[in-house]
């Protein structure tokens, strides 16, 4: 029987060697698609996204949408405006906005229109595409809209720092646009239940991300104290979260741990973090590394340190499936639920530096503990499980209401 036709939108599309979390979770998600459904992705038509064109992992059938040249005069202003309203609107007034860009794009794309109207089943990746459910029903009435909210962007916009009024109008807004979103959504997928319970949808479909692998090996303590932080620096919270580690954190570990190591990897540094871990000799910024099984097999300790932003942190649970202790901030550990996962919970630097130091002074206590973490992880995670709760939610279902 022919799978149901499925349009994927994301304004960022997955690839092998995806430097982020969410791009991670896409390339599972568009290959479980693309091999079981009708598959075409929808997505902006951004320089980033038409560099991983022809990149293992992209879906067989994607359409790049706007920022498109040689339109005439008409168009050039139009496409002057989309790129203003997505440059200037979105971080004056709303940053979650959907693309204006991806907007404009669609609407002038036959292609792309044909593709919503004729699906069985329209899936929207990030509140961004989420916001355009409105437009999508009415171009399709008929279609199954389900949509999976990666973060709820209304906690993640009350917890930036700096210009509280600002940012309490912007979340307050962020609430209004999700309240309206979840009622024209036919399927709310989250990746834990504390999101489901910021959306209020007590019913919301949970998704975990497939991240385990099952080869997974068990973790050896590392002969030398290596503290490892992982995460894509690119991220204004992740910017913020490594240097906060390196002026607060860091130097009390230091002090009471001769011979301790930070590395901190992962691409996307800025010039001040850079400059930053430069003055530090016992840090190492490695930049995107290919092969992250390594950096967690040499660590000690594996150091969530994020203050910001919303949802599930990848990181956290890469760090429980790779059998590394866990250190880290309320924040970082959000939706994870397993039982007794880390090594060290807490939010202010003395806290976490008395966390580190107990794993790098007693590695064989807490490696027993994240041994367990790991058994736990490896099921919870697991890709079978993430395509059972897929076929349930899209698969099965469309195929039992056509």
């Amino acid at each position: 029987m022919p799978g149901p036709r499925v349009v994927l939108i994301s304004m960022y599309v997955g690839h092998e060697g995806v430097p982020h979390a969410g791009g991670r979770y896409l390339l599972e998600l568009q290959r479980l698609l693309d091999e079981e459904t009708d598959l075409t992705m929808l997505s902006v038509g951004n320089n980033l996204n038409r560099g991983v064109l022809g990149e293992a992992g992209v879906p067989r059938r994607l359409l790049l949408l706007g920022h498109e040249a040689g339109r005439g005069p008409l168009g050039r202003v139009l496409n002057r405006l989309a790129v203003l309203a997505d440059t200037t609107w979105r971080h004056r007034r709303d940053p979650g906005m959907a693309s204006a860009a991806f907007v404009l794009g669609l609407l002038r794309s036959p292609e792309a229109r044909a593709a919503v109207r004729e699906a069985d089943v329209i899936d929207l990746q990030y509140s961004e595409s989420i916001r355009l459910v409105r437009l999508l029903r009415r171009l399709n009435p008929r279609a199954r809209i389900t949509g999976t909210f990666h973060d709820v962007m209304s906690q993640s916009f009350s917890r930036e720092p700096g210009d509280p009024d600002f940012w309490r109008a912007v979340a307050q807004r962020s609430r209004r646009h999700e309240a309206a979103m979840v009622r024209r959504l036919d399927e709310v997928l989250v990746f834990s239940a504390k999101d489901g319970e910021l959306l209020r949808v007590p019913d919301a479909t949970r998704v975990d991300p497939p991240l385990a692998t099952g080869l997974e090996e068990r973790h050896a303590p590392a002969p030398a104290p290596t503290v490892l932080v992982v995460s894509y620096l690119a991220r204004d919270e992740n910017d913020k979260a490594a240097r906060w580690t390196l002026d607060e954190v860091w130097p009390q570990v230091r002090a009471r741990v001769p011979g301790a190591r930070l590395r901190l990897v992962g691409g996307g540094a800025l010039p001040a973090l850079v400059d930053r871990a430069d003055r530090e000799p016992d840090v190492v910024l490695t930049g995107f590394v290919d092969d992250l099984d390594e950096e967690y097999a040499a660590a000690s300790v594996a150091l969530v340190p994020v203050l910001q932003g919303a949802g599930v942190k990848f990181k956290a649970i890469e760090a429980l499936l790779h059998g590394v202790p866990l250190v880290s901030t309320t924040v970082g550990l959000e939706g994870i639920e397993g039982p007794d996962v880390t090594a060290g919970l807490a939010d202010d630097p003395a806290g976490l530096a008395d966390a580190l130091v107990a794993v790098l002074s007693d590695p064989t206590s807490a490696q027993r503990r994240a041994d367990a973490a790991q058994r736990w992880a490896v099921t919870r995670y697991g890709r079978e499980t993430f395509a059972d709760t897929i076929r349930r939610s899209w698969v099965t279902r469309s195929r039992a209401g056509a």
